[in-house]
């Protein structure tokens, strides 16, 4: 295979393919005018991809146009098997490929609910589109692990913890009331574009520890908000609580109070954004203004 490298004919410096029958080079500011483009278009000869020598030995999965080597595995859902992988070509992408373990259906509706999701037009879309996976690729998978349905999502660097990870270490309190804080403030946008999630989990929430984040994951449970039977807002909402009440370790007991009451269905509300107030004040109370709280430093 041979590609065109379009090059002045005068310094050699790269030139973009641009239409039209003249173009100023970038470099040496010379004109090149009615010049045929093979005039300075040299072939250049690519090396068939053979591939890294660190994927020898792992898994591949044909996903679309392209082939992906399965770097590891990250989890085990009720309906999944998911996967960090990357593309197997020179210009890489690194990727969280979803293996259905059933009919696929659960995973269809969740690539479905993110894709919605994902055009919605609700106050704060503009950042909180951002913290729903990425949808890349998704199709019947071909190659070394076979099922009937597969979806790649972009990596997100940084969310490397889930919050039942870290309820083995001994964590500053701090840190349940900002994954707490940040859950909240999603959903809030959530129930606002008219969607429940359905499962707020420590399994199906990632932190990201540097940054102070805090986003959802597992959404093949989530739903109309106005439709009949299923979760509701206030459900959401006592299991955002529940997954910050779970991180706590020799909390103050007037933070352990709150949390335990919001924690409940039928006492916590149905407004995200009036727990995530009510949180901050009472957390302000019993800690103090709020200051950096390390997660990879935390002693286990």
């Amino acid at each position: 295979m041979s590609i065109k490298v379009l090059a002045c004919p005068h310094c050699g410096a790269p030139i973009p393919p641009e239409s039209g029958k003249s173009v100023v080079c970038r470099y040496c500011a010379r004109v090149l005018v009615g010049l045929p483009r093979s005039w300075w278009a040299r072939p250049v000869e690519v090396p068939r991809w053979e591939g890294r020598a660190s994927d020898h030995g792992k898994p591949r999965v044909g996903l679309g146009a392209a082939s992906w080597v399965l770097d590891r595995h990250l989890a085990t859902g009720e309906s999944c098997e998911v996967f960090l992988a990357h593309r197997d070509a020179r210009l890489t992408q690194r990727v969280v490929m979803k293996l259905a373990t059933d009919d696929g259906a659960r995973l269809r509706r969740e690539l479905g609910v993110v894709r919605r999701l994902r055009q919605s037009s609700a106050p704060g879309s503009d950042h909180f589109v951002r913290l729903l996976p990425s949808p890349v690729v998704w199709g019947t998978p071909r190659g070394d692990r076979a099922a009937p349905f597969a979806v790649a999502t972009r990596w997100r660097p940084g969310f490397v913890h889930t919050a039942a990870e870290l309820r083995s270490r001994r964590l500053d309190p701090r840190v349940a009331v900002w994954i707490g804080k940040r859950l909240l403030e999603q959903l809030a946008w959530l129930h606002g574009a008219g969607f429940v999630h359905g499962a707020v989990s420590p399994d199906h929430t990632l932190v990201h520890a540097r940054d102070h984040g805090a986003v959802l994951v597992g959404w093949s449970c989530a739903s109309w908000r106005h439709g009949r039977g299923g979760a509701s807002t206030r459900d959401d909402i006592a299991q955002a609580v529940q997954v910050a009440a779970s991180l706590l370790v020799d909390a103050p007991s007037a933070l352990v109070r709150f949390l335990q009451a919001h924690a409940d269905v039928a006492r916590c509300g149905g407004d995200a954004l009036a727990v995530h107030a009510a949180l901050i004040r009472v957390s302000r109370e019993a800690l103090g203004r709020p200051r950096h709280a390390p997660v990879n430093g935390a002693a286990s």
